[in-house]
């Protein structure tokens, strides 16, 4: 969706962050003319919106962003259950990406296939639609409904079908930082499904790396390529670029 900024919606904002709504952020872009944050109550942290000089906006999620502008966005109804939904694998270069979806207390996953991150799939993005198709179906496994539950969704390009999908059902979406039991058992599963795919250790928590993650991340893009091509995620142009500029680093 492309934004424009306005003068009404700049004054809203404004008026958004003089109430402890939203926070107003700083960043060195002598392009930028204003940027805030949700302040963690009405709004996640992690919802942001950038308005540019030239009038243009980004925003994580406009729908948030629109019952911020006309006042129709309420505090989550607590009497509802709580559904997680999160990512896994996105940024590895090896294997497909894990779906994880849990309710507090059991945690349920799919994977989309590597195929899809491998030319001509990834070229049409259908990795996208896969990925919504494995997470609704998650959810109808469950038997998680709109009158039942409403949805915490980490942020992230890939979630954006899913968070749009999940709304059209009905769901109350809110777009914020997952952590705790999805997060820890995604990384859990994700180190095992590489395992499985490969035979090795190769998985790593970008949080727990020491150092650079591009270090970790040349090693095993380094190991697929001399010992599982099928596995690369093949159709993104830094592994199309191949690896002929920089030495090979082997795993230890």
């Amino acid at each position: 969706m492309n934004l424009k900024s306005s003068p009404q919606m700049e004054s809203k904002l404004q008026n958004l962050a003089d109430k402890g709504i939203l926070v107003p952020r700083s960043e060195n872009n002598q392009y930028l003319k204003v940027s805030y944050k949700g302040a963690g109550k009405l709004v996640s942290d992690k919802w942001n919106i950038k308005i540019y000089t030239s009038g243009s906006v980004v925003c994580n999620d406009t729908q948030t962003l629109q019952g911020l502008l006309d006042g129709s966005l309420k505090t989550p109804n607590t009497s509802l259950k709580v559904i997680q939904c999160d990512d896994a694998g996105v940024g590895f270069p090896l294997c497909g990406v894990m779906v994880g979806v849990t309710d507090g207390v059991k945690v349920w996953t799919d994977t989309v296939d590597v195929s899809f991150f491998q030319s001509p799939q990834f070229e049409r993005q259908l990795y996208l639609g896969e990925y919504v198709w494995k997470g609704l179906g998650i959810l109808s496994k469950i038997g998680a409904r709109p009158e039942t539950h409403r949805i915490e969704i980490c942020t992230g390009f890939i979630n954006t079908g899913l968070k749009e999908a999940l709304r059209n059902k009905g769901y109350d979406v809110r777009v914020l930082e997952i952590k705790g039991l999805l997060q820890d058992s995604l990384e859990r599963l994700f180190k095992m499904y590489v395992r499985k795919e490969t035979g090795q250790n190769l998985a790593y928590d970008p949080k727990m790396v020491k150092g650079s993650i591009g270090k970790a991340y040349y090693q095993v893009l380094d190991w697929g390529t001399k010992n599982a091509p099928h596995l690369l995620k093949s159709g993104w142009n830094s592994i199309k670029r191949g690896l002929n500029d920089r030495p090979p680093t082997p795993i230890r």
